[in-house]
């Protein structure tokens, strides 16, 4: 039996006094027992105790979501699995001589690998940063000797969608030895197949579903952000959105929110098992905030009354109605619907394209704002070739930058070459952007 991560049951860790940890999981080793330093760690993590950039940079430090604490716990179980395996005490081992030059070698040739084939670069890097990180905080705590990890600097442009201050250069420290991670390439279902599959959630999933998959198509907000969704999110009266647009046609019409419950970043608490992030203002289409007010007002509340059944008296209806403060709720039990189940519905159905995800929808969202607008730009085409690169560069950068980083809640412009080199695809042409963009701690999402 090998290094596994265990998750215990939350309802039960608190009630025994443990809350604070009681989502925080923890490591049995090949024994089986216990992993004493793994769990610390992972503890240490999850309540923002320690964190491996409060010591080398300016990033904020702060609690991770249980998503990314789970990936943290699993990473680290392939290095303590695979150091048990090579016989190398964690007490003593080096960067140069074990981490960088047999771990992440042994990747690389998929020596390390479930069946023998070479690892991508961002797994083989974020494996290996957990363990850098496992074995730095070993260090801190005085549990082993000093771990040097052999570190330059690069300065990266500061402009991102939530600093103004876009002219100022930052100091970012990179591990040396990184793998380079093959560039992200974006390819898109047709409208039409994105259609079809979305008529197949609201047949088979339902109308609440059906309504959360079309607000991330509509949006390009994270699942989790979705979910997350309070019942006042949307302001209750209709009078109090702000809505721009007023002399435009609905369809044309954009409602401004707030959010800040399940969004990325740090963590500034938790309300009714919610991680409350950065909050930001985006955009929902008229016609979805409609819907919405309409679905609040009707479906939600037949909803709510399936849950209300659960009390048998009326003080511990009001507990429960009190308790149920999310949008969207299971139209068969009343509970809320979690990220999870968005995810678990989303991919129920045939899918229009390979690796149709909540995560690629965010995506075709923003590569549609950027084909609508970009197209505004047509007439550009009898130009000069190189002027037409040129301005259509301009243009979607500033499309990106002013509109879809934002509302994406992405808070680094290394995803503009992403979009760039989608539309040049799209149009054949070459676009490029000047800026410095490098970003060594991006994620996907």
């Amino acid at each position: 039996m090998g290094f596994t991560v265990f998750f215990g049951a939350p309802d039960i860790t608190e009630r025994k006094g443990f809350g604070k940890v009681a989502r925080i999981p923890c490591i049995f080793d090949s024994r089986p027992g216990y992993h004493r330093l793994g769990s610390q760690y992972l503890i240490d993590r999850g309540l923002g105790v320690w964190h491996p950039h409060s010591k080398v940079s300016s990033y904020p430090s702060g609690r991770p979501n249980e998503t990314t604490l789970k990936n943290y716990a699993f990473w680290l179980v392939n290095f303590l699995e695979w150091t048990d395996v090579r016989g190398i005490d964690i007490d003593t081992c080096k960067y140069h001589d074990h981490v960088h030059g047999r771990y992440q070698s042994e990747m690389l040739t998929g020596t390390w690998s479930r069946d023998n084939r070479r690892l991508s670069g961002r797994t083989i890097n974020l494996r290996v940063q957990q363990a850098c990180d496992f074995l730095t905080w070993m260090s801190d705590k005085g549990f082993r000797a000093p771990f040097e990890i052999p570190l330059f600097n690069i300065k990266v442009k500061g402009a991102t969608a939530n600093n103004s201050k876009g002219h100022i250069l930052r100091d970012v420290a990179i591990r040396a030895g990184k793998v380079r991670q093959d560039k992200r390439h974006l390819q898109m279902p047709t409208d039409k197949q994105v259609k079809d599959w979305l008529n197949s959630i609201y047949a088979s999933a339902g109308q609440t579903i059906g309504l959360m998959c079309e607000t991330v198509l509509c949006t390009g907000l994270r699942r989790e952000e979705v979910s997350c969704f309070r019942i006042d999110t949307l302001p209750l009266d209709p009078d109090d959105w702000h809505v721009n647009r007023l002399d435009a046609p609905i369809s044309e019409q954009a409602v401004r929110i707030k959010i800040k419950f399940g969004t990325k970043g740090p963590s500034y608490g938790v309300d009714h098992e919610d991680k409350i992030g950065p909050a930001r203002s985006i955009w929902i289409p008229k016609t979805i905030a409609d819907r919405m007010h309409i679905y609040r007002a009707k479906r939600r509340l037949q909803a709510l009354r399936i849950l209300l059944r659960q009390g048998q008296t009326a003080s511990e209806q009001r507990a429960l109605r009190d308790a149920s403060v999310h949008l969207f709720l299971n139209e068969s039990t009343g509970s809320r619907i979690t990220g999870k189940n968005l995810y678990r519905a989303w991919t129920s159905v045939p899918l229009p394209f390979k690796g149709w995800s909540p995560h690629l929808g965010r995506d075709w969202w923003a590569c549609s704002v950027l084909w609508e607008e970009i197209k505004r730009h047509d007439h550009f085409r009898q130009t000069n070739p190189n002027v037409l690169a040129s301005v259509l560069s301009s243009a979607a950068v500033d499309i990106i930058r002013l509109r879809i980083q934002p509302q994406l809640g992405h808070s680094h412009e290394s995803t503009t070459h992403i979009y760039l080199t989608w539309i040049s695809d799209m149009l054949g042409v070459g676009l490029t952007t000047t800026q410095t963009l490098y970003d060594p701690n991006m994620t996907d999402d």
